[in-house]
């Protein structure tokens, strides 16, 4: 295989990042040595089960971009058959096997196609066309990934479009199905508050997580034995036009059984698990399950790093018991949308149960330590599995962990606050930096220190203490590239995929800077779909409300090409949507296309005067553009942010 443009970048890019230590490379070495060779041997076996066509690290291109939305041949790094110091051993064999991409056959009539994005594509076999089970992230991707198969099977038309959850890895290339592959009046099922529930996640917070997600998944990370491996659950989201459609059939009894296209599917709303909107997929004359998120070959996340709300983690083990007690006696297979299926009644019951038991034991555990006075950095590192869990390879701490996992039951539960006065109303972290700083004798002694745990392979210690100098001190380059070795090293050693990413993230960060970005963090698609009410509401968490504190006016918002006019009101420091009916007693009406309005909520650019047309008080529209504080899509992570 010829290396690209990229890889050879990426090489050059990895030669100036750090080896391993000798006691990482011990590290690696004592974790090798446990690893379970026949666990593994099965799960590869399964991963390759039922191969059809081999994807051969495939490459995705958008006609617009200069670079691929997808690009797998950056991971062919993964062949060497030597596992270097600089990976942990577990997660670069998660790493190969999720190099298993191309067409697979799971049962006589489902299909799927893996490695084609972050999450997989279920093709099923209807009367008339596919009936398909997720999107895939973006509109390349899907219509590659539907190509691909139609290559195989010859030109198949989509009959119907069930989307499992409301995350954007899965139903982020809707339109790349519905364009160019369905049936006129497709009918699209998901599950209950699906819309609102994709369209809320990741907007009103979107920034952050943003820029959080740039971490967790290690977006400027090069691909190397150095840089970034695999997620656990694939590679990691493709970065093509992220897309999406209200015209949805929503499932909203908690069972219910449908014919479509000629199959019986039984569903099961799994609601507040992996995602607040989720579902089980149950198809009897194959006897085969799809079990969403919520089992995925891997410990997933109660809380992801990126951010979100706190998931339930005794809800997300009821819902598998359900899917066990409604289908277990008669599944022969169980499907999920990230990694490969199980095959076996008995075996897929061992799965789901052990799968089941993971979420439930580090809940109880942790409310066993809560209950017994332990802290919220405590029950994370005192949560232990026992090994009738933690011997399976699919439980394994690839994407979620154990620790992180433990920390968000506590959160889930108590909060931020671990019951202690001292920590109540903490100093800003720049203002304690300093003291800790000077009380341990000054910058350079810390240094001299921290230079010696380094040595002895003092890894997190070292990143903490330096910490408190990079925070008392922002300039001080010494202590930044310190602080970057420790984490590099922590990144090395990382079964996580997202804990090694944000290891390697923060170091580089510290060694280079930021990367900026730039636009919207929201698609045109998305904002077309989110109610104007919605959008305003943009506008609303980015008003200075000190300043505008003592304001009290109307405005009415008129957007022609949207159909739809709003009022609202700035009012003690607060900007409020009140109705979708124009006010005559507002202080201004402002008419607007939405490409304004959009560019007003989501980004820091000046809106086009000549678009918008004022009438009434132009002076109070001025005032209330001038309350809108700025967007920091590259705000930083690790170094103070000013104030």
């Amino acid at each position: 295989m010829e290396p690209s443009d990229n890889q050879d970048k990426e090489r050059k890019i990895s030669d100036l990042r750090k080896n391993a230590t000798r006691k990482t490379m011990l590290i690696n070495q004592e974790t090798y040595k446990k690893m379970n060779w026949r666990k593994i041997t099965t799960e590869n076996n399964l991963a390759k089960t039922g191969i059809l066509v081999d994807g051969n690290l495939p490459v995705i291109k958008s006609e617009d971009q200069l670079i691929p939305v997808w690009d797998l041949r950056r991971y062919s790094f993964l062949y060497n058959n030597c596992i270097p110091y600089t990976a942990n051993p577990k997660l670069w064999v998660q790493g190969n096997l999720n190099l298993n991409t191309g067409l697979f056959k799971v049962t006589d009539n489902i299909y799927q196609v893996r490695g084609f994005d972050f999450a997989n594509m279920t093709f099923v076999k209807g009367n008339t066309g596919w009936i398909i089970i997720d999107c895939l992230s973006s509109k390349e991707t899907a219509e590659a990934a539907i190509n691909f198969v139609n290559d195989y099977f010859g030109q198949i038309s989509v009959s119907a479009v069930i989307i499992t959850h409301s995350h954007e890895d899965h139903y982020g290339g809707i339109l790349g199905v519905l364009d160019s592959f369905a049936k006129e009046g497709v009918k699209i099922y998901a599950p209950k508050n699906f819309v609102n529930s994709a369209l809320e996640e990741n907007v009103n917070v979107g920034v952050a997580m943003a820029r959080r997600g740039i971490y967790m998944y290690g977006v400027e990370l090069p691909k190397c034995e150095k840089g970034q491996i695999d997620n656990g659950i694939g590679k990691g989201q493709s970065i093509g036009t992220v897309t999406f459609t209200r015209n949805i059939n929503e499932i909203n009894e908690e069972y219910a059984e449908y014919i479509i296209d000629g199959v019986k599917m039984e569903f099961r709303l799994a609601l507040d698990t992996e995602a607040p909107s989720e579902m089980f997929v149950y198809i009897p004359s194959e006897r085969s399950l799809c079990i969403a998120e919520d089992c995925n070959a891997t410990i997933h996340n109660l809380l992801t790093l990126r951010g979100a709300k706190v998931r339930d983690a005794v809800a997300w083990a009821k819902n598998i018991q359900k899917a066990i007690d409604l289908w277990g006696g008669t599944l022969t297979s169980v499907f999920g949308v990230h990694n490969w299926p199980r095959f076996g009644n008995q075996a897929s019951i061992e799965y789901l149960e052990k799968q089941r038991d993971v979420y439930q034991y580090i809940n109880d555990q942790t409310l066993r330590l809560i209950n017994k006075g332990h802290t919220i950095e405590e029950v994370g590192r005192m949560v232990k599995l026992p090994r009738s869990l933690s011997d399976e390879w699919y439980n394994g701490e690839f994407y979620g962990t154990v620790i992180h996992n433990a920390k968000a039951v506590y959160q889930r539960y108590l909060g931020w606050y671990n019951g202690n006065p001292v920590d109540l109303n903490k100093l800003f972290p720049e203002e304690s930096a300093k003291k800790y700083v000077e009380y341990m004798g000054g910058e350079d002694a810390v240094l001299t220190k921290a230079r010696k745990s380094f040595i002895d392979g003092e890894y997190q210690w070292v990143a903490e203490v330096t910490k408190q100098v990079i925070y008392a001190n922002p300039n001080n380059k010494e202590a930044k590239l310190i602080c970057a070795d420790a984490l590099e090293q922590l990144g090395y050693i990382a079964e996580s995929g997202p804990w090694r990413n944000e290891y390697l993230m923060g170091a580089q960060e510290l060694r280079y800077g930021v990367i900026p970005v730039s636009g919207s963090f929201i698609s045109e698609d998305v904002l077309n779909n989110l109610p104007l009410k919605d959008i305003l509401y943009l506008l609303s968490i980015r008003i200075e409300g000190v300043k505008a504190g003592d304001l009290n006016y109307k405005i009415n918002f008129i957007i022609p090409d949207r159909n739809e006019a709003a009022l609202a009101e700035v009012k003690r420091g607060i900007f409020r949507y009140i109705s979708d009916k124009l006010s005559k007693d507002a202080a201004v009406t402002v008419t607007m296309p939405k490409e304004v309005l959009y560019k007003l909520a989501t980004t820091n650019e000046k809106p086009d005067t000549s678009k918008i047309k004022v009438h009434g008080d132009i002076n109070k529209w001025n005032m209330f553009l001038s309350l809108q504080d700025t967007i920091n899509q590259n705000f930083n992570i690790m170094t103070p942010v000013p104030r």
